[in-house]
């Protein structure tokens, strides 16, 4: 049952072909807005505006390489053109690849920080003007647990980096955007995601172990003792999108089943 009512609104989510992204659109058309679905594979996203529009409300489909900026501006052209005035940003779109700093190639590094900050400063650069102007915007940017000081793990230099830059970003945006926009981080833990699975056969490679093996590890090290779906992070995205959080901005709201870490015995 909705508990937010964000009827009349509309919403922008980024990589909402799956996962995060995905949970997060259906959550937010749950609460009755209408949602911008942008992605890079059309199939997925065409997916996830089916069950969009099966809850009653309006879902479009826009493509987009959040890695190309002038892909990234096409959104905000296409919006306009479709007369689609954004109230609520999504930037959850991003990529992960298990690699030493030393064995992580400059298009890593481009693609991390493209697709998750620059894509990010892109956009609220693109939205936030008129959010400001009708006095009403609600941003929330996917941040991450190891974007903390003491929380960083190795084998993910560009994405930690990326991470660690978007924060910032939020930081300052929320002092830029206020009083009338708020702007925040969520920042998730290990989510069962197909994201997660294959970093955790990559660290199983690396190591020696199962997939399975290295999963069990990731698992009990958690104070909850189990993983977060995308539901757990799309509810925490909605509550930040709601009227209850209007006090919130500035955050960065971390849903990681207790990471860092519980000492295993």
């Amino acid at each position: 049952m909705p508990m937010y009512g964000m009827n009349g609104r509309t919403a922008l989510v980024t990589g909402a072909g799956r996962g995060i992204g995905r949970a997060t659109a259906l959550r937010l058309a749950g609460e009755g807005a209408d949602v911008v679905v942008v992605n890079i594979d059309l199939s997925n996203a065409k997916d996830t505006v089916a069950q969009i529009e099966a809850l009653g409300v309006n879902g479009t489909v826009l493509q987009a390489d959040l890695s190309d900026s002038e892909s990234v501006a096409s959104i905000g052209k296409r919006c306009d053109e479709l007369s689609l005035q954004v109230d609520i940003l999504v930037n959850n779109a991003g990529i992960s690849r298990y690699k030493s700093i030393v064995d992580s190639s400059t298009k890593d590094w481009d693609q991390h920080v493209d697709i998750m900050a620059k894509a990010t400063f892109l956009l609220m650069k693109q939205f936030a003007p008129g959010m400001i102007h009708r006095q009403f915007g609600r941003i929330v940017n996917l941040g991450s647990y190891v974007a903390q000081f003491n929380c960083v793990t190795k084998y993910f230099g560009p994405y930690v980096a990326a991470k660690f830059a978007i924060v910032g970003l939020t930081q300052v945006a929320a002092q830029e955007f206020a009083p009338y926009v708020t702007v925040n981080a969520v920042g998730p833990g290990d989510v069962a995601t197909d994201m997660m699975e294959l970093e955790w056969v990559q660290e199983g490679e690396r190591r020696g172990l199962s997939a399975a093996q290295v999963k069990e590890e990731y698992r009990v090290r958690l104070l909850l003792q189990e993983f977060e779906s995308p539901t757990d992070i799309a509810n925490a995205i909605a509550y930040l999108c709601s009227d209850e959080a209007r006090h919130v901005t500035g955050a960065h709201h971390i849903v990681s089943g207790g990471l860092p870490y519980k000492a295993v015995d």
